[in-house]
């Protein structure tokens, strides 16, 4: 088994940095000031949009 971790060395951690995306900001935003790619974090947005759905 192989694990793969993101680390950019700046100090977020990636929940830290999903939180700040969560709070409004933006994806491109978060990524220049965490150091983690935007690809992470859009996961993070597109989760939390979806579950807005299902509670409509």
């Amino acid at each position: 088994m192989v694990v793969s971790r993101v680390d950019p060395g700046r100090g977020w951690t990636l929940e830290q940095a999903r939180d700040l995306v969560r709070q409004g900001y933006s994806v491109e935003h978060v990524a220049g000031r965490t150091g983690f790619p935007e690809q992470m974090l859009k996961v993070a947005e597109e989760t939390d949009e979806s579950e807005e759905a299902e509670e409509d």
